[in-house]
């Protein structure tokens, strides 16, 4: 009696499942396929939102809208369908909805997404104009006392003809050549500083590690042929210092011992 009770239980329990997994179970056919058209549309600008994703879950695939937002795409009608596009909210609309129009082709609206920022402040940082609308020349940082009596800048080789005695006295005049040197040695102090932060007695003894005399003599070796420039990364000065010390033991190897 118990084992048909059993029997009985594991019958009822079997229909009850089956039934249950029929109900939530839908069984799709290439013949029940329709052909579904529409239009995507921002909400508020009713114009076409073009190359819009439009994609089916279920089988993992979908189009794209062309430059109108006109598409086409085959699915079935208990399909659901996601609209994607950038700036816009997503949107996921039933086939049966944009399939059943009576025009054939389908609207379907995208809400844009509106990001409120806070106030921002924006200068300039070009030069100033006064009220006659004439611009504020250049600051000029050569001192008054080394800039050139004949020319802003180097002149070039026309000035000759427009200014001839200008341009001897600029290439000729004493006071003028003592003016540019002084501006060249200022310029290769200020290179200097910048590049010492990277290239120093330190980084040099570390990278051969070379110690005293030897040390001095190789650091004298790198300032006359490092040819390093003012914006040499850690990288390239330490490259440069292994090259050099490539050379420098070389040489000192080919050179004759002093005579005692």
């Amino acid at each position: 009696m118990a084992i048909r009770n059993i029997r009985i239980a594991s019958i009822i329990l079997l229909l009850s499942v089956g039934f249950h997994f029929r109900g939530y179970c839908q069984l799709f056919f290439p013949e029940d396929m329709v052909n579904v058209k529409g239009q995507v549309i921002d909400e508020h600008t009713r114009e076409g939102v073009g190359y819009a994703q439009v994609l089916n879950m279920r089988i993992r695939g979908g189009t794209m809208t062309d430059a109108q937002g006109k598409f086409s795409i085959q699915a079935d009608p208990m399909d659901t369908l996601t609209f994607k596009s950038l700036n816009y909210k997503d949107k996921k609309v039933p086939v049966s909805q944009i399939y059943n129009t009576e025009n054939g082709l389908s609207v379907i609206t995208l809400s844009p997404i509106r990001i409120l920022l806070n106030q921002v402040e924006v200068e300039g940082t070009g030069p100033k104009v006064n009220m006659n609308g004439i611009p504020t020349g250049k600051s000029v940082t050569t001192p008054v006392e080394l800039r050139s009596d004949y020319f802003a800048s180097k002149p070039k080789t026309l000035a000759v003809v427009a200014k001839p005695l200008s341009f001897i006295s600029y290439y000729l005049s004493k006071d003028e050549k003592e003016k540019r040197a002084t501006l060249s040695a200022i310029h290769s102090e200020k290179d200097w500083q910048i590049l010492s932060l990277v290239y120093n007695k330190d980084v040099i003894q570390k990278v051969s590690g070379f110690q005293g005399d030897a040390l001095e003599d190789f650091m004298l070796y790198c300032n006359a042929f490092n040819g390093l420039p003012i914006n040499a990364s850690t990288y390239d000065v330490e490259k440069r210092i292994r090259e050099l010390m490539v050379e420098y033991i070389d040489k000192k190897s080919k050179e004759k011992p002093p005579k005692l």
